[in-house]
């Protein structure tokens, strides 16, 4: 099909302009899904590179594709070794497609369950990696306020892959270090006390998350897991008393200790933001131990990932017998729930992705599609990512 004809096939289905870059790539697999849509191996077709496309749904988004948008405009500009790229965009009349750099070193903690060994060493390494992507946020005025481990990829099999940082979903741009967001949003069991409690939160969210995976990572359970009402768990996030369990953390540095107090600390003033976290003596893994951590990080992950099966299973059959018993029992919110703060990999509770504002009385603005990525005519003459912001 000729460029002309092919033009004009499209402004009578009513596609947007964008949509003629689709020609350029050939869908593959399916690596994963979710609410709005699915990401997908592709390759395009001009040089045979191998590509990850997220296609998010339209009718997903109720309207508000200003998330969208949002999403694209902060990671077009971003260029940094430690977070995956943004290649190429483009629409249809009932989806977006936006193509990044394929990763496929496998998640955070799915790689490490892998291995035949992991040491605090090791683990200095990755959050090093991680908190370099993060202050490369932070000094360009980033939140990206769903740090969690499923959101670090590995970005190849080899043993010394790069760590990339993704899923910008719920990142926004500050207008200034003293700019507060309110929107209740991020993942249960990482976020910070201050999100919880609706209190304004800013870039030092992104640190007590990594907080949280960097206690995660070296033993298996999140430093919250044992308190399962709203009330102990707040009490706890605001007390300052991270504990150390002897069984799980003998061997391990005093180094790392004092780096994830710093971490989490409950006043986002007194946190350590990204930059002092790089400086930290415990990310120069000169104090880290060489100690196998992998076997009770493994026995404490899969016991955690067993629990909540069996929690979630027995919810479902309270559910059930609730609804049997008439109207009077169907309410979602019994007290037999258990929140997602029990295990390392947990659900979503972010609201803003729903299209909610970060004020409460702001509307929402309304966002001009950023440039997309238009390769010339000739195909041949570039490959993703040859744009320039």
């Amino acid at each position: 099909m000729t460029s002309a004809i092919r033009g004009m096939w499209h402004h009578l289905a009513q596609q947007p302009e964008s949509y003629e870059r689709k020609q350029y790539y050939t869908f593959g697999r399916v690596l994963g899904a979710g609410t709005f849509g699915e990401v997908r191996e592709a390759v395009f077709t001009p040089d045979g590179r191998h590509v990850a496309i997220k296609v998010i749904k339209k009718s997903g988004l109720s309207g508000d594709e200003a998330m969208v948008l949002k999403e694209i405009d902060i990671v077009r500009h971003l260029h940094h070794p430690n977070i995956v790229k943004l290649l190429d965009w483009f629409e249809s009349k009932d989806k977006y497609y936006l193509v990044f750099e394929l990763c496929t070193g496998g998640e955070l903690f799915e790689e490490i369950s892998k291995r035949g060994h992991f040491s605090e060493e090791d683990a200095t390494n990755l959050i090093r990696c991680g908190y370099d992507s993060i202050s490369y946020l932070h000094d360009h005025n980033i939140v990206h306020r769903d740090i969690k481990p499923e959101n670090f990829i590995f970005k190849d099999r080899s043993r010394d892959a790069p760590l990339m940082l993704a899923d910008f979903g719920i990142a926004r741009i500050m207008k200034s270090d003293d700019e507060v967001l309110s929107t209740m949003c991020g993942s249960f069991g990482y976020a910070a006390p201050e999100v919880l409690l609706r209190k304004g939160h800013g870039k030092a969210v992104d640190v007590w998350s990594m907080g949280v995976v960097t206690f995660s990572i070296l033993c298996g359970y999140s430093p919250f897991w044992r308190f399962e009402e709203h009330k102990a768990l707040m009490t706890a996030m605001l007390s300052d008393n991270i504990e150390f369990i002897d069984t799980y953390w003998w061997g391990i540095s005093d180094n790392a200790k004092d780096f994830i107090r710093r971490s989490l600390k409950s006043n986002p003033d007194e946190r350590m933001t990204a930059r002092e976290a790089l400086q930290h003596p415990w990310l120069t893994g000169e104090s880290a131990s060489t100690r196998d951590l992998l076997p009770d990080v493994l026995h404490n992950f899969n016991a955690r990932a067993t629990l909540r099966r069996a929690v979630l299973k027995l919810q479902a059959v309270n559910r059930l017998r609730k609804l049997s018993h008439g109207p009077a029992g169907r309410s979602l919110s019994d007290s037999s729930s258990t929140s997602d703060h029990e295990r390392p990999q947990s659900s979503e509770m972010d609201v803003d992705q729903a299209g909610k504002s970060d004020g409460p009385t702001e509307k929402l603005e309304q966002q001009q599609s950023p440039e997309p990525c238009s390769p010339p005519t000739d195909p041949k003459d570039t490959v993703p990512g040859s744009w320039v912001p």
